[in-house]
């Protein structure tokens, strides 16, 4: 006797199935559906489908617009530290204008020299600028008033761009969790229209080939065998 505990899986959370797959399989079911329903017998289950796909495509829309915010956000992250050391390299040379290379106010302001800014990690590039700032607020009589708004700017546009670049990748998690749960969901009223089908066609396996096309969810690789080599043309005869 078969194992029965085989007939309450869902066999539509295989992994190995693309979403490209189940969207394909579930709109060409949905179409079938509402093709063959006699009495309107699965108008509840046409519904419940027809809302399921509908978040997979929303998720998956929501989720390239996301997309599109990252990518523009780590654009504007990594053209600012690209710029940084030009700008770092013009407080340097205030500070060193002011004081000598070797004068204690340049290690105040420049405690790991200007290499830091180019090499540290985009989390710890905030607390270097901010030591940059407070060294130069100390000597603001002596740097004057442009070297600090220099200095502060950095920080502040910094702060800004790596705010707005660490929302947008947090969003990805977001996106990706919707993503998730519309294709779990479409998973789940696939399967409940299977049962449902059992339901409404008991020992009628041959019912399902009408509602559902099982070889959309199989990959499809094209053939490598060679075709026949064509048959030769026939001579007219004299």
């Amino acid at each position: 006797m078969r194992d029965l505990h085989i007939y309450l899986t869902n066999p539509f959370d295989d992994p190995h199935i693309s979403m490209d797959e189940l969207v394909a399989f579930g709109t060409d079911h949905l179409a079938r559906l509402i093709a063959n329903n006699p009495g309107a017998v699965f108008a509840a289950r046409i519904t419940a489908t027809t809302a399921a796909l509908t978040g997979v495509g929303s998720a998956f829309t929501d989720d390239k617009t996301k997309l599109a915010l990252r990518e523009s956000k780590k654009l504007a992250k990594d053209a600012f530290r690209k710029a940084l050391p030009a700008a770092v390299g013009k407080i340097y040379g205030a500070v060193e204008a002011q004081f000598g290379e070797s004068g204690p106010q340049m290690k105040e302001c420049f405690p790991k020299g200007r290499t830091v800014f180019s090499n540290c990690t985009d989390g710890a590039l905030g607390e270097e600028l901010q030591t940059l700032v407070n060294g130069v607020t100390d000597y603001q009589a002596q740097l004057g008033a442009p070297v600090l708004a220099a200095a502060t700017a950095l920080l502040t546009n910094w702060n800004a761009v790596f705010q707005t670049s660490e929302t947008a990748t947090g969003g990805k998690s977001s996106a990706q969790g919707a993503k998730n749960s519309a294709r779990q969901a479409l998973q789940l009223e696939l399967f409940k229209n299977l049962l449902t089908l059992a339901l409404n066609f008991p020992d009628q396996p041959e019912q399902l080939d009408v509602y559902m096309q099982q070889s959309l969810l199989q990959p499809h690789t094209p053939s490598t065998s060679t075709p026949p080599a064509p048959a030769p043309t026939p001579v007219p005869g004299p």
